[in-house]
């Protein structure tokens, strides 16, 4: 299976691709590099590996379905499936790969036989090569295409030996997800400095009051990317903390952590125009925005400033955008943000999760948004960014720019 295992990495602020190419001459090797172009193993899923020539361009994890279905549920799955592949730019090819924690041999062959052989019916359909179909079980794997495997499934210390395996520190959906270990003394002090930044601030819906002074969250975000996860301040943490309970706030670190200190400016000023309209009219900030939208959609010949940034901010929010964001500064700030929930009282997580979800999800990984969003349900049901948010997850909506061809190194 001679095939190239192309990563694309950013370089530079233009968002100016270079491919880290590894070659995988083996089916085996192919399998090892697969979780690194998911970004985690994947357990009980199907991993569509998309190519673009000889060279992958992409990996789309789902769960698998049921067993025992009727092949037209099957049929449907797997043309839903492919139809998502099909907004890849470029992709010519695919392998698909289902892993199960079913032992490799069972009494009608290899596990999810069926469904593998709807997925290839469905991408050939569509246009696209099957380069093979492979299978991961609990105690071996194999293609559905070769006629040689034995009975029982080839080892998979096959795949664990390959030279280009993943490095241990790939872990499951569910390790990305986890949070890192609370300090309880510092645990107890960030709730502390966090109580006290409530009662400064009282009922006042400011952007965030401590000491007399407005916290600059502009600043307070720049400065969180560049927290010591060693020994992190507890001031640092309690003033995010206190400052991203605001919607509006909430929403402006998020985007300025993704995109960058320039659209933390955009979305700053935007909040405070809706803010000046909230004093003087006593409508949501949800509120002012739609009616703008709609303005927009009635006149669309008619527009503002003020308007097309708020329009702006809506679609990176929606991932109606090509512009991608900045993968280094989101990694950095989902691991900032881990810390900063795994220290913060429960009643004031919810916040901090959402953004979590929703930064996830901007790196393509919807399993693992989803379960941030789980976790914020279960301490507020009806906190509405939350609900928003799972509701655009579990229709498996991503992103535009996930689909973007990078341009060129």
């Amino acid at each position: 299976m001679p095939v190239h295992r192309s990563r694309e990495r950013p370089v530079g602020h233009g968002g100016r691709m270079q491919p880290t190419v590894i070659k995988a001459r083996q089916a085996q090797d192919f399998l090892a590099l697969v979780p690194q172009l998911a970004g985690f193993l994947p357990r009980n899923s199907v991993v569509l590996v998309a190519f673009r020539g000889n060279r992958t361009c992409g990996a789309l994890r789902f769960n698998l379905p049921e067993s025992g279905v009727p092949h037209s549920v099957y049929a449907r799955v797997a043309s839903t499936l492919v139809g998502t592949l099909c907004k890849i730019a470029g992709v010519n090819a695919v392998v698909p790969v289902v892993y199960t924690d079913q032992p490799f041999h069972l009494p009608g062959g290899m596990p999810a036989q069926r469904f593998a052989r709807a997925l290839v019916e469905a991408a050939e359909r569509s246009g696209f090569l099957v380069r093979d179909v492979l299978c991961v079980a609990s105690d071996g794997w194999g293609s559905y295409d070769d006629p040689e495997c034995p009975a029982h499934g080839r080892p998979l210390s096959d795949i664990a030996g390959s030279a280009v395996a993943a490095p241990p520190v790939i872990g499951t959906i569910e390790s990305r997800a986890e949070l890192p270990p609370a300090s309880g003394p510092l645990k107890e002090k960030v709730a502390r400095l966090y109580r006290r930044y409530r009662r400064l601030a009282g009922d006042t819906p400011a952007l965030g009051v401590a000491t007399g002074d407005v916290i600059d969250a502009i600043t307070a975000a720049e400065e969180m990317l560049g927290w010591t996860e060693q020994s992190p301040d507890p001031e640092a943490l309690a003033a995010m903390l206190f400052l991203v309970q605001s919607p509006p706030t909430r929403d402006q670190v998020m985007l300025q952590i993704a995109f960058g200190e320039e659209i933390g400016g955009v979305a700053r000023d935007v909040n405070r125009r809706y803010e000046a309209i909230r004093e003087a009219t006593g409508r949501s900030f949800d509120e002012i925005a739609m009616a703008e939208h709609e303005a927009a959609a009635r006149e669309p010949g008619v527009r503002t400033e003020a308007a097309d940034a708020g329009a702006l901010l809506g679609r990176l929010l929606t991932g109606f955008s090509r512009e991608r964001p900045d993968p280094d500064r989101v990694e950095r700030g989902i691991r900032m943000l881990a810390l900063l929930v795994a220290h913060a009282p429960r009643a004031a997580r919810p916040a901090p999760l959402c953004m979590l979800a929703w930064l996830s999800w901007t790196l393509g990984r919807g399993s693992v948004a989803g379960i941030f969003i789980d976790r914020v349900l279960a301490i507020e049901p009806g906190y509405s960014m939350a609900i928003t948010l799972g509701v655009m997850f579990d229709a498996g909506h991503l992103p535009e720019w996930a689909w973007a061809e990078p341009e060129a190194g």
